[in-house]
């Protein structure tokens, strides 16, 4: 095979690979609506209804997941003053408020759970989470707000 062929044929097996990899990710993220301050909000996600009830064991499975994933950056009351919020920009949200720059839904916080937030950094969870176990998160994060 000569140097021009073989350069084809990697370019065209690259660009394939990167049409399949694309094309599941983008069916299964819905396109977001950015704002002028910089929110990233999905309206369909707002339309999701939490399937998991907010019961004692889900709670308490969702502040276990907290502690272990979101302490670091969000603190342990949520007010976004975890000990690794000091070298973030954007800072870390308050989690305790009632309204979210990224949605306040329950469907809105898990999809942010599972995607991350553009721009900011806030990372997904869907690799780490099950679905339930990201419901469980929101169901816990509504006690912050409570308190």
């Amino acid at each position: 095979m000569r140097w021009s062929s073989r350069l084809t044929f990697l370019a065209c097996a690259l660009a394939a690979a990167i049409w399949t990899l694309s094309g599941p990710l983008s069916a299964q993220q819905p396109a977001a609506a950015q704002h002028a301050d910089g929110a990233h909000t999905h309206p369909e996600a707002a339309k999701m209804k939490n399937p998991v009830a907010a019961d004692a064991a889900s709670i308490a499975t969702g502040k276990k997941l907290y502690t272990a994933n979101c302490v670091g950056c969000h603190g342990e009351a949520g007010k976004g003053d975890g000990k690794m919020a000091v070298s973030m920009n954007p800072k870390p949200p308050d989690l305790s408020d009632k309204e979210w720059k990224h949605g306040s839904s329950d469907g809105e916080i898990f999809t942010v759970i599972r995607d991350g937030a553009k721009g900011t950094p806030m990372r997904a969870f869907a690799s780490k989470m099950t679905p339930n176990e990201m419901w469980s998160v929101v169901n816990y994060l509504r006690t912050l707000a409570a308190k």
